[in-house]
């Protein structure tokens, strides 16, 4: 059995995600399981802030905690707010984007497959 393992919001591991069009994006990978199922991670993105856009082929489900985003998925926008959620199939190319004043944090959940 493994121990529990708490990460306090002062110890995020965030890193700063530079280069190919992103600009103002910090991830935390806060956990990944030993075999690969699934991993949880911390998205932050500054006020005009934007990721590159990416395909991968894992599925990747998102919760907005604060902030605004602007998500592009093959051309199609949509803008979440606190507590909306979407789910990024595999496969299709996609960016987040903050066109808010304060920052963006964003819960994911990635399916098999990521890193």
């Amino acid at each position: 059995m493994r121990d529990s393992r708490v990460v306090r919001a002062s110890e995020q591991p965030f890193e700063e995600v530079v280069g190919e069009g992103a600009h103002g994006l910090e991830l935390a990978r806060l956990y990944r399981h030993p075999e690969g199922s699934a991993t949880f991670q911390l998205a932050r993105v500054s006020a005009g802030g934007i990721s590159k856009r990416h395909a991968h082929e894992w599925d990747q489900a998102n919760w907005i905690a604060s902030g605004v985003a602007e998500v592009d998925v093959d051309g199609e926008v949509f803008r979440l707010q606190p507590g909306d959620s979407i789910v990024i199939p595999g496969g299709r190319p996609h960016s987040f984007s903050n066109p808010g004043s304060t920052p963006l944090l964003l819960v994911a959940v990635l399916g098999p497959g990521a890193p």
